[in-house]
């Protein structure tokens, strides 16, 4: 079975970030340490070795933290049934208690590689092995213990500072990874429900309209001809657009009045849908596919209809919304509504626009505005 890739794990220049940032940290201070003052010419003649030094410290540290790493995500994975903070707490404790462990492993090792290195560079420039490397002109073998002490607490004190460090970058990228998951998840789970909303509404669709052409046919023979265009005009964009994201806005409203010119012929002139939006403004604009197909499904499912008094649905530009609105006139019986339409329109625009879908009352209006997306 392939493992699959620790998402919180670093990356080599993140690795290679932390190792030059603890560098610039560590240096200056095992430099003042160990180093200073030295003579002029002393001080030139050891630039070349604190390069070396320095070089070395780097990859130390770059082994270091890509070892603190790993050990991490493994304790990670080790602990993925227990419950959360107890994953936590146990990993971080483990996880902190070996850290301790290899940081003095590794300062031993440091520690037996520089002497080496001093060794040779003494053996190379034999005035550099009395050159005074402490203040008040003290011989630096005076105080060695003392300084090998300060030396190890420094090295031992970077390694968990490198510990502390990686363990917090890998829990931000953690929580990022955490957020991308959470982000997909809502996006499948909106795309599922308008597909179960699209399954559902296209059979009920294609059955109304295939009982009204039966009886359309009777009696109309030219109309009955421009309800099949009309028929397959919107079917055909219902089929053609179901795994878009968006189309343009003309695309929309045409399909739009394809559907109302169907919908027309069921209800006569009780239903109204008014179009009110620029020609220039169609196709600057776009929108979520069959998103005008549930609102005016949803006026008229929830609003009652008369010779007397229409439904008129208007749809029109508002700023960057496109403003869908109808007279709140609503069944004396209304039908059971779950508004599964209607959240899957938010919870669809949440994934495509930072603005969001504004649904309310205005004026004795039942409005829906839909932010437009360019």
């Amino acid at each position: 079975m392939t493992k699959k890739p620790d998402p919180a794990s670093l990356s080599w220049t993140q690795t290679a970030g932390l190792a030059a940032g603890l560098l610039l940290i560590y240096m200056p201070i095992r430099v003042y340490l160990n180093v200073f003052p030295l003579k002029g010419s002393d001080l030139t003649s050891r630039l070349p070795f604190l390069a070396i030094e320095m070089t070395m410290t780097f990859f130390f540290f770059w082994g270091w933290i890509s070892l603190v790493d790993k050990l991490l995500g493994q304790f990670a994975r080790q602990l993925t049934g227990q419950r959360p903070g107890e994953v936590k707490l146990i990993a971080q404790l483990i996880a902190l208690l070996v850290a301790a462990l290899f940081a003095l492993t590794f300062n031993n090792l440091f520690g037996h590689a520089h002497r080496r290195m001093d060794q040779g560079i003494e053996h190379e420039f034999p005035r550099l092995k009395h050159a005074p490397n402490f203040a008040h002109g003290r011989h630096p073998n005076e105080g060695g213990g003392q300084r090998k002490r300060l030396n190890d607490g420094l090295v031992v004190m970077s390694l968990l500072s490198a510990y502390y460090l990686t363990a917090n970058r890998r829990s931000s990228r953690q929580m990022q990874a955490l957020l991308v998951k959470a982000e997909r998840l809502e996006k499948e789970a909106a795309q599922a429900q308008f597909a179960a909303l699209r399954n559902q509404v296209n059979p009920h669709f294609l059955f109304n309209s295939l009982s009204i052409l039966s009886s359309l046919v009777e009696y109309d023979a030219k109309l009955s001809i421009e309800f099949i265009n009309q028929l397959s005009k919107a079917y055909r964009y219902i089929l053609e657009q179901r795994d878009n994201e968006r189309v343009p806005l003309r695309t929309e409203l045409d399909f739009i009045q394809a559907y109302t010119f169907l919908l027309m012929i069921r209800f006569d002139e009780r239903l109204q849908v008014r179009i009110d939006v620029a020609e220039a403004d169609r196709d600057r604009y776009q929108i979520a596919p069959l998103t005008l197909q549930l609102l005016v499904e949803n006026a008229v499912k929830h609003n009652q209809m008369s010779d007397e008094e229409p439904l008129v649905v208007t749809i029109s530009r508002e700023d960057d919304y496109l403003r869908v609105a109808n007279r709140y006139q609503p069944r004396p019986h209304p039908d059971d509504s779950t508004g599964v339409g209607l959240q899957n329109i938010v919870s669809r625009y949440q994934l495509l626009s930072a603005k969001p879908v504004w649904v309310g009352e205005q004026d004795g209006e039942f409005v829906v505005k839909i932010p437009l997306l360019s």
